[in-house]
């Protein structure tokens, strides 16, 4: 049966006094705040309650949590099932996050060898809803995480500094209001259009997309569901979880990965897919899919960043970037008339819409790299 490989960071089997301590204060130790389960574990939320065999557990100050599972071992396999564990970009603190928090060195080296710059700020926003409205057709993306160079500028040379074709002072007039709201305008009160502040800038844009395994098989009765595989985890030495469901996930992935780096390319910017080895390599095994085979087409590259499982010279396992491939996706980012057409969005909406959707979000993580 599959068994649970780490809980909040750490394997399963690791007790030390200070793993103990980030677990019962029900911590992520890669967002450097509570764990929130990956962002999609919401329905498997455990209430502490005087008849919960975990509140004993976790610290008294807690309320509720939500299983902290970062990954399933599956016979000789271990597969990540939780985003934050390939990659955490997420500030639930006030104010603006210190540069380089919680950063990682496989976040850090992710980074660098997907092409972002060095030794400049970069802002990244977490899960971007991006909605657009047309004559026939309402547009909604979602995007993991958005990153770009920050600026010291304001919002009226923003946007007269050519980026945004067609914008007008009504969206100037918006963008300062979701700015105000947004709390980027703490302190300021009057001539906000102009006032100095950080701000993206688009021209140099990343979309992160994290693709992990997802779980299948659980069983209540027989207590593999995550819920009872967490507790039995935390309390026990016994437990089994739910299998991997790897179709499921790829055969998402498939649906957002030509549509999404298409919109990148449309922003002048890229998308990076950040996947584990073992999903990959499962993809391989069951399509025609051929990596290895695959050649370079500037402007049509799909962009993966493969994540791994690796063991250091003390045999400690850690997490770490194994490769980076670009290759050409195959398909005309502009439609040619075919079935293939199906994959893309029927049109990018303009970047000015991008940049209310990001600003509508304080910003999660400053990088330095």
């Amino acid at each position: 049966m599959p068994t649970i490989f780490e809980l909040f960071g750490f394997p399963v089997d690791d007790h030390r006094s200070e793993v103990e301590a980030i677990r019962k204060s029900c911590q992520c130790p890669f967002m450097g705040t509570t764990c929130d389960g990956g962002g999609n574990r919401s329905q498997t939320k455990i209430k502490l309650t005087r008849e919960e065999p975990l509140t004993s557990y976790f610290d008294k100050n807690l309320k509720k949590v939500i299983p902290g599972v970062c990954s399933i071992q599956a016979g000789e396999e271990v597969w990540v099932v939780c985003p934050r564990r390939l990659f955490a970009a997420k500030f639930d603190g006030k104010g603006t996050p210190p540069v380089n928090r919680s950063i990682q060195e496989h976040e850090r080296s992710l980074l660098l060898n997907s092409g972002l710059p060095s030794n400049i700020e970069i802002g990244s926003w977490a899960e971007v809803s991006l909605k657009h409205q047309v004559k026939d057709a309402d547009i909604n993306y979602h995007f993991d995480y958005i990153l770009a160079p920050l600026v010291e500028t304001s919002v009226n040379a923003l946007l007269n500094q050519g980026g945004f074709p067609g914008s007008t002072t009504s969206d100037l007039n918006n963008i300062v209001k979701i700015v105000k709201k947004s709390g980027h305008f703490s302190g300021i009160n009057k001539n906000l259009a102009d006032a100095l502040i950080p701000l993206p800038d688009l021209s140099d844009l990343f979309i992160l997309e994290v693709m992990t395994a997802s779980t299948s098989g659980s069983n209540t009765e027989k207590s593999t569901d995550i819920k009872n595989a967490f507790r039995n985890a935390l309390l026990s030495t016994e437990h089994a979880c739910p299998g991997i469901n790897k179709r499921q996930v790829w055969g998402r992935m498939v649906t957002q990965l030509f549509a999404k780096t298409a919109l990148a390319h449309k922003w002048n910017g890229r998308t990076i897919w950040i996947i584990q080895d073992s999903l990959l390599h499962n993809i391989e095994l069951t399509t025609r899919l051929r990596t290895a085979d695959i050649t370079d087409h500037k402007n049509r590259n799909i962009n993966l960043a493969i994540m791994h499982y690796s063991t250091n010279e003390s045999g400690t396992t850690q997490m770490s970037l194994k490769s980076t491939i670009e290759g050409d996706a195959g398909i005309d980012f502009d439609g040619n008339d075919t079935f293939t057409d199906i994959l893309l969005p029927k049109f990018a909406p303009p970047k000015i819409e991008l940049l209310k959707a990001i600003l509508r979000r304080k910003v999660d993580a400053i990088f330095r790299l």
